[in-house]
């Protein structure tokens, strides 16, 4: 049974867009009527990286508002403005550089969004700055900047990791980080088309990116992007903000008129199929909801949450959850995560998905760990790193029944 939505999260969500409209504006004036909770939003509104926008909406209910909360919300978006200018001044520097030595690079997600999307640079927080560049550039470009002001930290990262250890650099007292990218998604479930660098870079849009020329992908190419990024990463990854709802909202309204929707349809069908179920979040304008699939005829259930099941949530975390509640979470998500996340299209597509897709995925995870489990338990005598001499019924009964004891524990 999905849980019911707090007046707080219909809040958050109404105000998950740029800018506001008609309907957007009477729905948020309603739900601000009798509502009181304001420390519990401010504090909600900052973890999803809302806090500016929300203040932005709430001027048309500014009257009714306690003046120390607004106040407080004002001085979150004016630190925002601040610490992005740092991060922006960061950018610049790094583009400087990279033209200088030749190289191409794409700005990606929040640090091409705040200067292209977004009326002021503050009202998009952003963690670090992220840039695409290809594979054969990436490892040189991140040597090059490290002998131009930013360091790096020692950080095991897998060899076939989508991004290199993370720069940074100082700047008035702000610690800045700068991820360099090779690839834009993780290579595992629910695994993701290939990309060709160059075939992006030569469709990118470019920007003034103060003073010096950015680029940042073609819109259909950004809405991909985000979308990927924010609403269908690996299970195990931290589930989406409320600001990459702005994010798409923003730019379909926007770009609504200059969007090839034949393309988005063609290429990105997931992406075209899931844009519906942004509007139980927030509303479409009625232009978008002319150019995408219809609306369902009710409402679906669990709108707005996230995926709760393993290995999203570790089963330490839930041990006070019953077996079944785990399952139900695991294997059963809600109706609104399942149409975001996988779009299905008509009704034997979503029972494929639901029977045999979504398990399929839970369980590549289920057999990653059993391996990690497994390889963290062979005798440190075996030498032989082959699998066929090493393997022995003993050992992988004594194996399983450690994991069995193990599993036992955690969920009694």
């Amino acid at each position: 049974m999905p849980a019911k939505m707090s007046q707080i999260d219909r809040i958050l969500q109404c105000c998950a867009r740029i800018e506001p409209s008609a309907v957007q504006s009477q729905l948020l004036v309603e739900l601000c009527a009798d509502f009181s909770e304001w420390n519990g939003l401010r504090y909600r509104a900052e973890a999803e990286g809302l806090g500016p926008l929300l203040h932005k909406h709430l001027a048309v209910v500014k009257g009714e508002l306690p003046d120390s909360f607004y106040r407080g919300m004002l001085l979150l978006r004016v630190r925002h403005r601040h610490v992005n200018a740092l991060l922006m001044k960061s950018l610049t520097t790094i583009l400087e550089l990279l033209e200088a030595e030749g190289t191409p690079v794409i700005v990606l997600k929040g640090a091409a969004l705040c200067q292209t999307l977004y009326p002021d640079v503050g009202l998009r927080p952003m963690r670090d700055i992220d840039l695409l560049l290809s594979k054969e550039d990436v490892q040189h470009a991140h040597t090059f900047l490290q002998k131009n002001g930013f360091h790096t930290y020692s950080a095991v990262m897998p060899d076939d990791h989508f991004h290199l250890p993370p720069l940074y650099q100082d700047i008035d007292g702000v610690q800045i980080c700068v991820e360099l990218h090779h690839d834009l998604f993780p290579s595992c479930p629910p695994y993701y088309s290939a990309i060709s660098f160059a075939g992006l870079y030569r469709d990118a849009i470019a920007f003034d990116a103060g003073g010096v020329m950015g680029y940042m992908f073609a819109i259909e190419e950004m809405l991909y992007h985000l979308y990927e990024h924010g609403f269908h990463p690996p299970l195990t990854y931290e589930p989406y903000k409320l600001i990459s709802v702005a994010d798409i909202v923003g730019l379909v309204e926007k770009e609504v008129s200059t969007i090839d929707w034949a393309k988005v349809e063609s290429t990105y069908p997931r992406l075209f199929h899931a844009l519906p179920f942004f509007h139980y979040l927030t509303p479409w304008s009625q232009e978008v909801l002319e150019k995408i699939p219809p609306l369902q005829s009710s409402v679906p259930a669990g709108v707005g949450q996230r995926f709760k099941g393993w290995p999203r949530v570790r089963i330490a975390a839930q041990k006070d959850k019953k077996i079944f509640d785990i399952l139900r979470c695991t294997f059963s998500p809600v109706r609104w995560w399942v149409m975001i996340y996988y779009a299905p299209v008509g009704f034997f597509s979503t029972l494929q998905c639901r029977f045999v897709q979504h398990p399929k995925h839970v369980f590549w995870w289920v057999k990653l760990y059993w391996r990690i489990f497994l390889e963290a338990n062979q005798p440190e005598a075996a030498n032989d790193h082959d699998p066929e001499k090493n393997w022995s019924f003993p050992l992988f009964f004594r194996n399983s029944r450690i994991l069995f004891v193990a599993m036992v524990r955690k969920f009694s």
